[in-house]
């Protein structure tokens, strides 16, 4: 397995976007951390968030469903505990995505996203937490209102956590892509650009910074940070 991260800070004053990639032994980490823009703190909260995850994991011996259950706790308490510090709200998105075995296992909290690309299809495997599913069924467009979050890590317990019910089998050339919502207009299942698919069809090793780069390129004035971060089976 190979890893390759990029990030852009887009037209914000400061990158809250934190990733994180821990070899293991049996396997490979990966979290990938938005700080909830226009909070106290969003930035810190991501950060705080990512390390707790990798170091709660890290420390365990329990299965790895249980490790990733354990690790959210802690990263939970994390922002929990810096919000107390700072006296001010905040709070962080969560993807965590540990790959070992020949299968993929995950957890998250928020709209950052875990996809599989396999033979150029790209798929999504996490829940999106956001509003966009619900005004999707109902056929509702309001950008604004359909980027909030229905969950997300502030100390308090998150309202959805999403995790794989069974670990998802990989075959050999499968992509793992996880990323932050900055990425949305490029990383889209079934709305895929001939750019975007022909580098995830590409073994360069450099498909993240190629990725940010498209990302850069269709960009709007109020474009988010963004993070991507390619995990190569």
């Amino acid at each position: 397995m190979k890893a390759c991260a990029a990030q852009w800070i887009g037209t914000r004053p400061q990158q809250e976007d934190s990733y994180r990639v821990r070899f293991f032994p049996d396997g490979l980490l990966v979290v990938v951390c938005d700080g909830m823009g226009g909070h106290h703190h969003g930035g810190r909260a991501a950060d705080k968030a990512a390390d707790a995850f990798a170091e709660a994991f890290g420390g365990s011996s329990l299965p790895v469903s249980e490790r990733m259950s354990l690790a959210l706790q802690s990263a939970n308490q994390a922002v929990g505990k810096l919000a107390l510090e700072c006296a001010q709200y905040g709070g962080t998105t969560l993807v965590a995505a540990y790959i070992g075995g020949g299968v993929v296992r995950w957890i998250s909290v928020g709209d950052s996203a875990l996809f599989l690309c396999r033979r150029g299809c790209l798929v999504r495997l996490n829940a999106d937490h956001s509003m966009r599913p619900l005004f999707n069924r109902v056929e509702l467009s309001s950008p604004a209102a359909a980027n909030l979050l229905r969950s997300a890590l502030t100390g308090e317990s998150p309202e959805l956590v999403d995790c794989s019910a069974t670990p998802v089998p990989l075959l050999p050339d499968d992509r793992l892509i996880l990323c932050t919502d900055g990425a949305d207009g490029v990383l889209s299942p079934g709305k895929l650009a001939d750019e975007a698919r022909a580098v995830l069809s590409s073994r360069s090793g450099q498909e993240a910074s190629e990725l940010i780069s498209l990302v850069c390129r269709a960009a709007s004035a109020d474009a988010d940070n963004a993070t991507i971060l390619v995990v190569d089976i």
